[in-house]
């Protein structure tokens, strides 16, 4: 029994110890991953503030601000909205949790959120006016042992009824895992349903199942993100009877970004989308439109300049945001001043960008393709890909003038170009190009284009001065042509 008690005590302690322990150390914890969420999401636009934690033994409280630095946003927002947003979280010190349910872990973190608290009164009350219930927002998170940050956000089902319209979702649900010391980690965002209908009509919108999966590979210099964006919709459903060029639209889209690291010093770049019209019933030319894919893929690009390409960008961005922001208490010709300055700025960006694509574009590398397919509902496809190589050895530390006339002059030595397109006949229709049929005939003609009697065919190659096209060696007859015309 002595033995028993013992042991019991012995347990309590160390629990006692490491609850003040993990207690003592989890604001400073907190403001660290503040500080470093700042500075990976700081070209969103987003800035997250600790102002206030109150500290207990076996709980706190830690107040967090949201702020804005757009003042478009900040414009929009306020008329609404109470800014800075104000968030209180409940925070339960490990190593063993209690309320709400058994756990184990560092911490153990809770939010129970009104949306209708961050609002002003005349917003709040116009708000509680068109919604049938107010918006409860759950948000549970754990810390594990190992600094893993596991994480649960869900909404309450949204009903909106205003004007004999009627807006109706499903709840949000956002869960996933994230590394709080490298922000490595994967997320999941779902709601399965959204509506938006008039009374008593079943013209409208309806969405099924819109997803968004996220996976954090790594960050490099805290602004580089590798990984993967996936997003899709199983179903967009839109229906108008009073417009009668509109009938029934029905189709399910899915995309896909992604950044891949190849070397230390190289990565990879891709976006690919997908809209699949099988079911739906369009006009006209489109009415046989089944599915629509396209991509792009930018591989072998410099990581060092990709990094420098990204920070140019946000420190033009920021300087425009100042300056908007200065515009609101200025005299006219202060602005007169300011307006002139916002439009220097895009020249800037681009003699700040231009000397980046020394590091971001490696020679006989790098390389940019781009591809669109169309099938329709008889099976028939048309493609194109064209992909676009980087083989010079351009020096973009240079007045632009200089530097134009340099590309203009090497162009022919600074590319190699693939290109393959394969037309259906039958799609000619669906493509907005005046006279695109006899454009096609000509170069049929003239021998660039095969005509196999459904489709029209180009297949192109060009690189170190030998070009081909439709296994035909155009080097010694039309080269010299484009040679010419580059070098004027």
């Amino acid at each position: 029994m002595k033995k028993t008690a013992s042991i019991i005590v012995t347990l309590l302690g160390l629990w006692g110890v490491s609850t003040y322990m993990i207690g003592n150390q989890t604001q400073n914890e907190l403001e660290k991953y503040i500080n470093k969420s700042n500075k990976i999401y700081a070209d969103k636009g987003i800035a997250l503030k600790l102002t206030d934690y109150k500290h207990s033994f076996l709980d706190s409280t830690a107040q967090i601000e949201v702020d804005f630095k757009d003042p478009e946003i900040i414009k929009v927002l306020s008329e609404d909205y109470k800014l800075p947003l104000k968030i209180t979280y409940n925070i339960e010190h490990g190593p063993l949790f209690f309320k709400n349910g058994f756990g184990i872990g560092l911490e153990k973190i809770d939010n129970r959120l009104l949306i209708s608290s961050l609002l002003k009164d005349n917003a709040k009350k116009e708000f509680l006016k068109i919604l049938k219930d107010d918006i409860n927002l759950k948000t549970a998170m754990i810390v594990s042992f190992d600094k893993q940050l596991n994480y649960t956000i869900e909404s309450d089902k949204i009903d909106i009824d205003q004007d004999n319209k009627q807006l109706s979702m499903t709840p949000l649900k956002i869960e996933g895992t994230t590394d709080i010391e490298n922000f490595k980690g994967n997320g999941k965002v779902n709601i399965q349903k959204v509506t938006f209908k008039e009374d008593n009509s079943s013209d409208g919108v309806e969405l099924d199942n819109l997803a968004v999966d996220v996976s954090i590979d790594e960050i490099i210099k805290e602004t580089l993100l590798f990984g993967d964006f996936k997003f899709s919709i199983a179903k967009v459903l839109i229906k108008d009877s009073n417009n009668p060029n509109l009938k029934e639209i029905n189709f399910a889209i899915n995309g896909l970004m992604s950044n891949r690291k190849v070397t230390k010093d190289i990565m990879d770049s891709t976006f690919k989308a997908s809209i699949n019209l099988a079911n739906t019933k369009l006009d006209k030319v489109f009415k046989d439109l089944e599915r629509i894919n396209i991509g792009a893929d930018m591989k072998n690009l410099g990581i060092e300049g990709m990094y420098e390409f990204q920070n140019v960008a946000k420190t033009i961005q920021d300087e425009r945001v100042k300056l908007v922001e200065n515009i609101q208490n200025q005299n006219q010709e202060e602005m007169r001043v300011t307006f002139a300055k916002l439009n220097s700025l895009d020249e800037k960006m681009i003699k700040k960008i231009l000397p980046t694509l020394n590091k971001l574009l490696i020679k006989d590398k790098t390389n940019l393709s781009y591809s669109v397919d169309i099938d329709t509902k008889d099976k028939k496809s048309t493609k194109a890909n064209i992909k676009i190589g980087y083989t010079g050895d351009i020096d973009f530390n240079k007045d632009i003038k200089k530097l134009t006339e340099e590309i203009k002059a090497k162009l022919l030595s600074t590319i190699s170009l693939n290109v393959d397109i394969n037309l259906n006949k039958k799609h000619l229709s669906m493509l907005p190009i005046p006279m695109l049929e006899q454009q096609l005939q000509m170069g049929v003609a003239q021998g660039f284009i095969k005509d196999n009697n459904s489709s029209y065919i180009l297949n192109g190659y060009y690189k170190n001065r030998e070009l081909m096209v439709n296994d035909n060696n155009l080097t010694s007859t039309v080269l010299p042509l484009l040679m010419m015309f580059t070098a004027h």
